[in-house]
């Protein structure tokens, strides 16, 4: 009988292996060995662990050396033998005793561990095995929001992030399913510790917290403190695999996310839910906010292709303007899914205002009372493992710029539906957005103004924050899927707050000044009704929405955008980043476009000294489109450049900046050299040639 069988019973898994690997047919005999009802569960808990700790240590082999990738002669030998079976076999074992629940546990590690180890074409395999013949995202699923044991969740929870970052999880799930996997993973993430501090500080349970220590010493009373952490490491993998869920290569068409969108459009309130949570102490440097707001802009995704605000009646190519005149159509359906949920503005509001609410110094350090916080109690308080390092409070400074980036280019996002004929955008929700676009439309400090002692670590940490870009190739994070140079595009871009702020503000201006907001709210008596935001309509009369302010903010603006080409032009010239030089070309154009329209809808009313707001942004948008379409040019992104170069060359013409022979009209301030116009002209046809060659 299997569960007799003494070779196993007095051999050491590791030989156990090495004998398999010249006698394959022995681990068959190994798998029926582990699975028979009589075998007892510390053999089976010391195979299971060898296992899950070979897989483990061929996966570091990879990470140092990428070139290893693939399944070993081991590995596909037990596949073959049938180990997805096995160890999924053990894994569903539903007792309750400490051995079993231990070995279930590292016998889904062990899958995981396993999975990666392999090729592109072997992890497709063992994942169409994983879900047709076991159905492992059911499992999943069911296990991260009911298992009994935590301990279960985590490792289930971890299945999913790895399947989804590394297995392509998102392309053996229908729209319904990737809905549901989405919902159920918000759902986890505002659930709370209560469970884990209950099974952590039980005596019943406390050896659960082998996963935390990796020992079995710990007492209730240290368990409990740590059971919270525990849990918001469980929270940062729900997120994760969200992330990944929505991040996915080939990026789809807007219609994709639509689609997920309108089967359980209550995804939308849940992801704001899980931005606007407060970060816990325990484990101060969460990543949750940024992370869940990347995901939701990535649901509804400006396109780098083009300029918002700029029409692309100019271009002549049919099928280059089709295809993105279409996605922008269904980006404003998408926004339409958004401001359809009865509280959306409240909790957009709710995300940015728990940022601005929070207190760096109480993450970190207080520099009045020189008491230590969050981080620097993290171990004295919740027995974190790892040491305090100003890495993590520098990490947070991203999560929160990230934060602040996602949120403002939504709001940017929201002030084109706002545009359209019918919506459903009313006055007060624009009113409401006003203090987000308007605290991010300040000035921001250098990094060299507060480096050298010249202020604070916490001082240093708002630059970084208030600087920071959120970038994403196309394939996501998983390094295994190799792509051309072509094709190794941003597909998530937005600019830091020094540049979106301004670009939000102004589009939200230009909405209010459409609608006659400016006027309306000068002469409004009384309270607003709905007006949720601090001071009211005083705040808005006297602060945001005043003359004085509204020219900062325009200056401030018009200052942003001759820098931000300038820092175009440096990372062409010195460092030849073509892809990072078009991204700030991209962004001042944003801006300039956006100076141009705010100009226009109020009829000049706004001027800024002696300078021309229009003329000067008008020449802006002109350079930056221009040297934009240079850039993508470099990098063989051929539509994108003809769309840059066509609205370059348009704007030029139907201004009267230069007349169509390419002469000079006038001398203005915004007048642009017939070079430049010319050399616009030449890249429109350079993109043309390329866009004829690829379809050729």
């Amino acid at each position: 009988m299997p569960g007799d069988d003494t070779v196993f019973w007095a051999s050491q898994p590791d030989a156990v292996f090495r004998t398999i690997v010249v006698r394959p047919h022995e681990c068959d005999r190994m798998f029926s060995y582990l699975v028979h009802p009589d075998t007892p569960i510390r053999f089976v808990y010391k195979y299971v662990v060898a296992l899950k700790d070979r897989f483990h240590d061929r996966s570091n082999v990879i990470l140092a050396n990428p070139s290893k990738l693939g399944h070993d002669a081991f590995e596909k030998i037990a596949i073959r033998a049938g180990i997805v079976k096995t160890l999924f076999r053990i894994a569903k074992d539903e007792s309750k005793e400490m051995e079993h629940v231990f070995t279930s546990y590292f016998a889904l590690e062990g899958l995981w561990n396993l999975i990666v180890n392999g090729t592109p074409s072997e992890r497709k395999v063992m994942m169409e095995a994983f879900i047709n013949e076991h159905h492992a995202i059911d499992y999943c699923l069911q296990t991260v929001k009911s298992g009994f044991f935590v301990c279960h969740r985590m490792v289930a929870m971890t299945g999913l992030r790895l399947m989804a970052a590394q297995c392509r999880l998102f392309s053996y799930l229908s729209t319904e399913k990737t809905s549901e996997l989405i919902k159920t993973l918000c759902h986890c993430i505002l659930s709370g510790p209560d469970l884990w501090v209950k099974q952590l500080k039980d005596p019943a349970t406390t050896w659960q917290s082998l996963y935390c220590f990796g020992n079995l010493s710990a007492p209730p009373s240290k368990a409990r403190k740590y059971a919270p952490r525990y849990y918001s490491m469980y929270q940062e993998s729900a997120v994760w695999t969200i992330m990944e869920l929505v991040f996915i290569h080939p990026f789809p068409e807007q219609d994709h996310y639509n689609k997920l969108i309108k089967h359980d459009p209550e995804i939308l309130d849940l992801m704001l839910s899980c931005a606007k949570l407060r970060r816990p102490p325990c484990y101060a440097q969460l990543e949750l906010d940024g992370r869940i707001t990347e995901a939701l802009i990535l649901m509804l995704n400006v396109s780098s292709e083009m300029v918002p605000g700029i029409g692309l009646s100019s271009l002549e190519d049919e099928e280059v303007r089709t295809r993105l005149e279409n996605r922008w159509e269904e980006l404003m359906v998408g926004v339409g899914l958004l401001v359809s949920r009865p509280r959306w503005a409240k909790m957009v509001g709710d995300v940015w205002a728990r940022i601005e609410a929070e207190d760096l110094d109480e993450i970190h350090h207080s520099e009045t009372t020189m008491d230590d916080r969050f981080l620097m109690r993290a171990q004295a308080d919740y027995h974190a493992m790892e040491p305090y390092s100003d890495k993590s409070f520098y990490d947070i400074a991203l999560y929160r710029g990230a934060t602040r980036n996602a949120i403002l280019r939504l709001v940017a996002t929201l002030t084109f539906f706002s545009d359209l004929p019918v919506n459903n955008l009313t006055d007060t929700d624009l009113l409401c957005l006003l203090p987000i676009t308007h605290s991010a439309c300040q000035i921001v400090k250098e990094k060299d103004d507060v480096r050298g002692g010249q202020g604070s670590l916490t001082d240093l940490m708002e630059v970084v924050e208030r600087r920071h870009m959120t970038f994403y190739p196309n394939r996501g994070r998983d390094q295994t899927i190799i792509l051309s140079s072509k094709e190794e595009e941003q597909v998530l871009e937005i600019h830091d707050e020094v540049l979106t702020g301004p670009i939000a503000h102004v589009r939200l201006l230009i909405s209010l000044a459409k609608r006659g907001l400016f006027e309306r709210v000068a002469q409004h008596e009384g309270e607003w009704e709905g007006l949720g935001i601090p001071g009211g309509i005083r705040t808005l009369k006297d602060n945001i929405l005043s003359t004085r302010d509204v020219k900062r903010s325009l200056a401030l603006s018009l200052k942003r955008l001759g820098e931000r080409r300038e820092d175009g032009n440096r990372q062409f010239r010195e460092a030849r980043h073509l892809e990072e030089a078009r991204f700030q070309y991209w962004g001042a154009a944003q801006l300039a476009a956006a100076l141009i329209e705010f100009d226009e809808v109020t009829n000049g009313r706004y001027t800024i000294g002696t300078t021309s707001l229009k003329g000067k942004a008008r020449k802006e948008l002109i350079l930056s489109l221009g040297n934009a379409a240079e850039m993508a040019l470099g990098l063989e992104y051929w539509d994108r450049a003809l769309v840059f170069a066509s609205v370059a060359v348009k704007v030029a013409e139907d201004n009267g900046i230069v007349d169509n022979s390419g002469r000079v009209v006038e001398p203005e301030e915004d007048a642009i050299g017939v070079a430049v116009h010319e050399k616009n002209k030449r890249r429109v046809d350079r993109a043309k040639a390329g866009i004829e060659a690829k379809r050729s």
